[in-house]
């Protein structure tokens, strides 16, 4: 059962949200894990899957975790991100990965 949201959650959904459209308007992003499931502890990481349209590569991965980083800073809190190509993504349908955040995650 899913804990009620809170003014945390909606603020830092909200920051990886923006902060990810910004770089790239068509990228789609999931939280995923325990904050998603609502079975989190107080310093649970924020799980975060960001689907693009573009070829996924080190230095694309890089420019969203860098960006995501300054979010952290901002809000103290620690984030994981995994960047896929929307395409490349489904082709994963297969894996626990993807069969969890598919039945865990909330798309942003």
């Amino acid at each position: 059962m899913r804990k009620v949201q809170t003014k945390l959650f909606y603020e830092i959904t909200s920051k990886v949200k923006q902060t990810v459209i910004e770089f790239d308007p068509n990228a789609e992003v999931i939280l995923f894990g325990s904050r998603a499931r609502g079975d989190y502890k107080k310093d649970s990481d924020w799980d975060f899957l960001i689907l693009t349209d573009r070829n996924v590569n080190e230095p694309l991965k890089t420019v969203f975790r860098r960006n995501l980083f300054e979010k952290e800073m901002e809000t103290g809190q620690c984030f994981s991100s995994f960047i896929e190509n929307r395409i490349e993504w489904k082709g994963q349908a297969i894996t626990d990965f993807y069969q969890n955040v598919h039945e865990d995650g909330i798309v942003l």
